[in-house]
């Protein structure tokens, strides 16, 4: 189906493709906003491959690029080494190893959800309490229901 055939099928002109086009675009930004916030927020640290590198035109064995791909093609082949392989697993391979040269996993202790700076190793040091965490009794500043210590507001009401 021709691209004019599916927007004559779907009901969208042909001229607003470029318009689908930027939505589709502004859904990534999106993505990558919360991913960034994310990360920041739990500690992590966000690898973004440049939009041009050569995922899926590098060969994962040798590291041989080719110079075309078409997207038609679903497998990929690697005239240098003769891997056969998919086309999208060969894509998170040279993914994996970019990311791996950034030396992210085991880096330490890693700091909870909010807090500025990791644990330190021995000494005194300030407690972050997660939720759910705190004494029987301690579970905050607000007065149980009913204990009103104004006894003219709570007969005004």
């Amino acid at each position: 189906m021709t691209l004019k055939e599916w927007a004559a099928a779907t009901g969208v002109s042909y001229a607003n493709r470029r318009l689908a086009r930027h939505i589709a675009d502004a859904g990534f930004a999106e993505l990558r906003r919360q991913l960034t916030y994310k990360t920041q927020w739990s500690g992590g640290r966000l690898i973004v491959a440049d939009r041009w590198y050569p995922s899926s035109k590098t060969c994962s064995g040798c590291g041989t690029v080719k110079t075309k791909l078409a997207l038609s093609e679903r497998t990929y082949h690697c005239e240098a080494c003769g891997l056969v392989t998919d086309r999208d697993h060969n894509a998170s391979l040279n993914l994996a190893a970019l990311a791996a040269q950034f030396d992210t996993a085991g880096s330490g202790p890693v700091a909870a959800r909010g807090a500025d700076q990791k644990t330190r190793q021995r000494g005194q040091a300030a407690v972050k309490r997660e939720p759910g965490t705190a004494a029987a009794g301690q579970t905050g500043t607000v007065p149980p229901q009913g204990g009103t210590t104004n006894r003219e507001l709570a007969k005004a009401h």
